[in-house]
């Protein structure tokens, strides 16, 4: 590693399958230490001692970033601690997969949301880590009396606009009318749209109405992605 730019790395590496089989077929789970080690000032130094344990029967790949980087330039090496396997029967073949040099930057996502998440690998044994993630969307402008919520309006309204989440489609059709990046805002305005006329619509799409379970729900709402011109 010779550049001085770099602020971390990241080091990837895994098992292209981890069981140890006995004498009567029984396929049980195995273990590999690994460490990742560097160069300081002519010693290598442990900066982490990884064991991967469990039954794994496809290639396992993990994860480490190191932040505390000696001056450069200095070398990195793996080193498997386990030794190699002599027999059929346990099988704990390890690869090295990558080494990625990180330059942190200010990153810009304009209009998108960003979503990161850390975990710790020992925490699931052998399985891969899945996410899934519950959205509501995006922010729109309601009329100023409206509860989205509750799906009410209070009083009389004045006109005016407030910024909230909402999937009644008329407000969603107001915002695809009026914004600018992927409506036509830059054509039309919020003046151009009939607004009093859409506030008549979402309340017709905000009545309730049987859900055929024995409950009610909103006569129309819109839950949709967007993610191609349309």
């Amino acid at each position: 590693v010779v550049s001085e730019n770099i602020d971390r790395l990241r080091f990837t590496f895994g098992v292209q399958m981890l069981q140890e089989t006995t004498d009567k077929g029984d396929r049980n789970p195995s273990s590999v230490n690994l460490l990742i080690q560097f160069q300081r000032s002519g010693i290598w130094n442990t900066e982490f001692d990884i064991t991967i344990n469990g039954k794994i029967t496809t290639q396992y790949l993990a994860s480490v970033v190191a932040d505390n980087l000696p001056p450069r330039p200095f070398s990195v090496r793996m080193v498997r601690v386990t030794p190699d396997s002599t027999t059929d029967r346990l099988q704990n073949k390890t690869l090295w997969s990558s080494y990625t040099e990180i330059i942190d930057i200010r990153q810009g996502y304009p209009g998108t949301a960003v979503a990161g998440l850390l975990v710790d690998a020992e925490q699931f044994g052998s399985q891969q880590v899945t996410r899934n993630y519950h959205l509501r969307g995006r922010i729109f402008q309601v009329p100023s009396n409206y509860d989205p919520d509750t799906r009410t309006y209070t009083g009389l309204w004045d006109g005016t606009l407030k910024p909230a989440y909402t999937n009644n489609p008329a407000w969603c059709t107001m915002d695809i009318l009026t914004h600018p990046r992927y409506g036509l805002g830059r054509r039309i305005g919020v003046a151009d749209v009939d607004k009093w006329a859409l506030y008549a619509i979402a309340q017709y799409c905000d009545q309730q109405v049987p859900d055929g379970f024995g409950g009610t729900e909103p006569r129309m709402t819109l839950n949709a992605y967007m993610t191609s011109q349309r």
